[in-house]
């Protein structure tokens, strides 16, 4: 994975979270390899009091993995550099 990538995947992830924190509603499915082209299976639909801070907090965890990845790539930049 480039830095770039994962500067995307973090500018992605902070965009998710306002999201879910802004969300009325959050649907929830399941998709697998055989049901695929129907699109998502088993959903249900959740208020956001409901499910929307539990995917906030696990959406925070996922950020603050990829910034310490990108410390360390920018950092592994840095000392290859010199």
């Amino acid at each position: 994975m480039t830095i770039d990538d994962l500067v995307q995947q973090i500018d992605e992830t902070e965009r998710l979270i306002v999201v879910y924190r802004n969300a009325d509603e959050v649907v929830v499915g399941t998709q697998d390899q055989i049901y695929s082209r129907r699109g998502l299976i088993n959903r249900t639909i959740f208020t956001a009091a409901e499910i929307g801070h539990q995917i906030v907090n696990i959406l925070e965890r996922r950020l603050e993995t990829m910034r310490a990845q990108l410390e360390q790539l920018d950092g592994k930049d840095i000392g290859q550099g010199q």
